[in-house]
């Protein structure tokens, strides 16, 4: 800091007068900032003698250090976007000095932020472009999209059938052909609901599993039974012929054909009740030529193929199990209904052929109501039972 130098003799001449009238203008003057511009810069010749006298008298206070320099220089936003990187520097040329780290600031680009980012959101956002150059196909071509779906997925809906098989060639483990979606459905499922039985086959030849239920708890084959789409039940269930054996790779494990067809879904449906209730007449005989049980009940009300095709009024189903499976005719549901009840109900020449073939003719049951009333026929009685076991009819959602 600047200091003025002593008074000489020659400043002692100064009048009183005019310190007086310095003191008067410096007291009214403001204070100054401390910076000095071109335009309050003053050469020493035009000091007075009374700025040089108050000085030397005034007290010399120490001006406390300040942290900044008071100038903004812009720097603020360079400073947050700083750092810290650990370098070890070695001051001395020779000799054996303990290595120090020192801390360096470097910058901070936009583009490591931006990846820094997007590596939370993607974990193959930190793979190198040469580890993703290395990549085997199926592994780009089996990894899940934002709805769960593989490129497998997408060509079979797409209806790409040589991109499917090369798809399915290219897959290293079978679990790669049983990834479900967001759906909950496989490529097996997808293949069946798009009836493209070749891809079925094929995807049952490389050991795809039948027995994936989707969110609603249907297998392949229940949906198949449920579209009607024989070609692929006939897919899923079909033993392998020679040629196809040979076309699996050696040491390959042959795939169990059929499924097991006692399977049910989240409904307790069976694939023969779906196909009785449906009225596939040649679903029914396949799933029976393959062992499915006839007498088998599904699950929520209790009911027989049979009891389902009368209800439903499949007089082919019904038909087809009356003359060539000869089913138990008295099987009651879980309420204690029999087939010929029901078809008292809805068809009197459906129950006098059951009647005629063995069945009991069991009466009615008596209704809930309290009514009197003569003319009322039994068939109205029934009415309000046979309503609530229509609201348990079969039928397979997809």
């Amino acid at each position: 800091m600047w200091h003025p130098p002593r008074k000489t003799p020659m400043e002692s001449n100064v009048p009183e007068s005019e310190q007086q009238k310095c003191e008067e203008k410096r007291d009214s003057c403001q204070v100054d900032s401390g910076f000095l511009s071109s335009g309050n810069l003053q050469v020493s010749s035009e000091l007075g003698d009374y700025e040089l006298n108050v000085a030397t008298t005034a007290p010399v206070v120490p001006e406390p250090m300040r942290v900044d320099s008071g100038v903004d220089l812009g720097l603020s936003e360079s400073l947050s976007q700083l750092t810290l990187k650990q370098v070890t520097l070695n001051p001395l040329a020779s000799g054996k000095v303990q290595v120090e780290p020192t801390v360096e600031l470097t910058p901070v680009s936009t583009d490591k932020l931006e990846q820094h980012d997007a590596s939370t959101l993607r974990h193959e956002s930190h793979r190198s472009p040469e580890t993703l150059f290395n990549e085997e196909p199926w592994q780009l071509y089996y990894t899940q999209d934002d709805d769960g779906d593989t490129q497998l997925h997408i060509a079979i809906v797409q209806g790409f059938l040589e991109a499917a098989f090369s798809l399915i060639r290219m897959a290293p483990h079978v679990c790669l052909l049983n990834i479900l979606n967001d759906d909950g459905q496989s490529p097996l499922h997808l293949a069946v609901l798009t009836r493209q039985p070749r891809i079925v086959r094929r995807l049952i030849l490389a050991c795809a599993n039948p027995a994936l239920r989707n969110f609603r708890g249907n297998t392949a084959l229940h949906l198949a039974c449920a579209t009607g789409d024989l070609a692929s039940a006939k897919a899923l269930t079909d033993p392998l012929s020679t040629v196809e054996r040979n076309y699996l790779h050696p040491g390959k494990k042959i795939p169990a054909l059929p499924q097991n067809l006692e399977q049910r879904n989240y409904d307790g449906e069976m694939c023969l009740h779906i196909a009785a209730a449906s009225g596939q007449v040649e679903l029914v005989r396949l799933l029976l030529r393959l062992g499915a049980d006839l007498e088998a009940r599904e699950a929520l009300a209790g009911k027989t193929a049979l009891h389902l095709a009368v209800e439903r009024g499949c007089r082919s189903v019904v038909a087809f199990l009356l003359q060539e499976c000869r089913p138990c005719l008295d099987t009651q549901t879980y309420a204690g209904i029999t087939a010929y009840q029901i078809a008292l109900c809805f068809d009197s020449q459906l129950a006098r052929e059951l009647v005629r073939l063995g069945a009991t003719p069991k009466p009615l049951p008596e209704s809930d109501s309290d009514s009197s009333d003569e003319d009322e026929s039994p068939a109205n009685n029934y009415l309000p039972a046979i309503a609530r076991i229509r609201q348990n009819v079969v039928g397979v959602k997809v």
